[in-house]
């Protein structure tokens, strides 16, 4: 690794301490200004949430030949304040926030944020004069902050999942049941789901429709659909449904990425793979099978508590706190994370457009080789075409080297309870198997299971999955969700049991083994794994 960081992927001198790669979110390079926008935004606005609960930690984002690297740094204590003090204050604030952070996220938070992307949701910035725009980019910017402060927030609802499932292990089922215990609720992921199902089955009840999904790659297939009476009409309600759930990309953070709506191919795709699943085995199937579990779950807990009054009133406190926990982790994802940030894609391609006009850029998405202060210059008339050729070709050449998964000195454990909290999200390495057929995870989803391995980077790669064919990734998150219910389990190379990979593979009932690092690089399409989800093992049969 020192070879390398010193050659293929030099490391800043500025850079002093222990970084580590941001693979779960932004597995590929970043352009200057969607790391400025979103990922620094989100390090100033999830930092202040957690330095207000009473956190030591300060999270930064640093942008390292094009990759987002994480860091947590010591926050100083507040004037006269102990350390003993700040970690009582964090305790108090934390045992007051979680029993009602399900009913701030609805009735307070949530609706700010419809509120402000209700009015970012007209993507035609082109009648605004040139600083109208640049204020209104502006006012998007600082309400990217604010949403990245309440997703600081909402990390107690992990927080919250953490103890009760602690609780679980410790007093009802050594295992991850407790997790499991916790889903099966109505959310955005499902009524999502549910509106590509009632598409999917609205193609395979027309013979005409079917022959052009089974025949079409999903690139070809929108302007196929435009040529018929039928198309035109399934066109139309798939539009109705990317009103309110094309608001996405198949990443985080990649502002170069068109939406679903305006690039329709990914969600065709996964209406694809929905034809080949029977009627019965729809997102309401999987959601009522949750909630038996779940309800099973809990009544056995507490009749196993029963006798022990004092533990059963403890696990009711620990599930009230988190049960909301579900609708917390989906419906941000979908707020937040998806259409919050996708929203910045359209006043930068206005202020792209604009710069072409005025002759200092070649290319409206090279305004994203941009950094903020430098497109207030530009559309002063600066011409910055020779440094954004510079950063296009470094960019390029980053791409293709494999980053360090950290560099620097590890710190020893800081103590902060965020950090325990972060862990279980973004995972802990595993040690790797001696034994080459063996690949060593996290065990993120309990079963068994045995099929044929289908590497998949991004959701234009998703229409080659099969009924239960073991979908390989390096992550997933809330776009990807439609593909659970194809798939027979799940690998991927990032994630804890908190990831999203992790909780959805749970709500489908499906093995999972999450943080293996390299499963996307060492098994190959078309090979049989056997997916062990309760020990975190795969194996590569053949």
């Amino acid at each position: 690794m020192a070879n390398q960081a010193t050659t293929d992927f030099p490391i800043p001198a500025h850079l002093t301490g222990f970084f580590i790669w941001d693979r779960l979110h932004c597995p590929r390079p970043l352009t200057p200004l969607e790391h400025q926008l979103l990922v620094e935004s989100t390090g100033i606005g999830f930092s202040q949430a957690i330095g207000e609960m009473g956190s030591g930690l300060i999270a930064e984002c640093h942008l390292v030949n094009y990759y987002n690297y994480l860091t947590g740094v010591p926050r100083p204590l507040q004037p006269g304040e102990t350390q003993e003090q700040r970690a009582e204050r964090y305790k108090k604030n934390v045992a007051e926030l979680m029993p009602k952070l399900g009913e701030k996220w609805e009735k307070e938070w949530l609706p700010s944020i419809k509120a402000q992307l209700e009015r970012s949701r007209n993507p035609d910035y082109s009648g605004l004069s040139d600083g109208d725009l640049m204020a209104r980019f502006e006012q998007m910017r600082q309400e990217v902050v604010y949403r990245w402060y309440i997703h600081g927030m909402l990390l107690y609802s992990f927080a919250a999942a953490n103890d009760f499932s602690d609780f679980y292990k410790e007093n009802v089922s050594n295992s991850m049941e407790g997790y499991e215990a916790l889903q099966g609720f109505e959310t955005e992921a499902t009524q999502s789901s549910r509106g590509l199902w009632s598409l999917s089955r609205a193609v395979r009840a027309n013979p005409e429709l079917r022959s052009l999904f089974e025949t079409k790659s999903g690139k070809e297939l929108h302007e196929a659909l435009k040529q018929t009476a039928a198309g035109q009409a399934f066109l139309r309600d798939l539009d109705a449904y990317l009103k309110d759930y094309g608001w996405r990309a198949d990443s985080v953070y990649e502002l170069t990425q068109p939406a679903w709506w305006e690039d329709p191919s990914i969600p065709l795709g996964a209406i694809q793979g929905y034809l080949s699943i029977d009627d019965a085995h729809g997102p309401d199937s999987q959601l009522a099978a949750a909630i038996r579990r779940r309800e099973e779950l809990l009544d056995q807990a507490r009749k196993k508590l029963a006798a022990e009054p004092d533990k059963l009133q403890r696990f009711n406190e620990l599930y009230e706190a988190a049960k909301s926990f579900t609708p917390i982790v989906e419906d941000h994802n979908h707020w937040i994370d998806q259409m919050g940030d996708i929203a910045m894609r359209y006043p930068c391609l206005e202020i792209g457009r604009r710069l072409v006009n005025k002759g200092v850029l070649d290319a409206v998405d090279d305004v994203f080789m941009l950094r903020t202060e430098e497109l207030r210059e530009a559309m002063s008339g600066r011409d910055y075409r020779p440094l954004i050729e510079e950063r296009k070709r470094e960019k390029q050449r980053f791409a293709r080297v494999v980053p360090p998964p950290v560099f620097g000195p590890p710190p020893p454990p800081s103590g902060d309870p965020v950090e325990e909290v972060l862990n279980r999200f973004f995972g802990q390495p595993v040690e790797p198997s001696s034994d080459a057929s063996i690949i060593t995870g996290i065990a993120a989803a309990p079963g068994l299971v045995t099929g044929t391995a289908k590497v998949v980077r991004s959701l234009d790669e998703a229409s080659k999955l099969q009924q239960g064919d073991i979908m390989v990734c390096e992550m997933t998150l809330p776009p990807w969700t439609p593909l659970f219910s194809t798939i027979g389990g799940v690998v991927s190379d990032t994630g804890g049991i908190l990831s999203h990979c992790a909780i959805v593979a749970r709500e489908y009932r499906i093995p999972c083994v999450c943080g293996t690092g390299v499963g996307t690089v060492t098994i190959k399409d078309g090979q049989t794994v056997t997916v062990d989800g309760s020990k975190g093992i795969v194996r590569i049969e053949s």
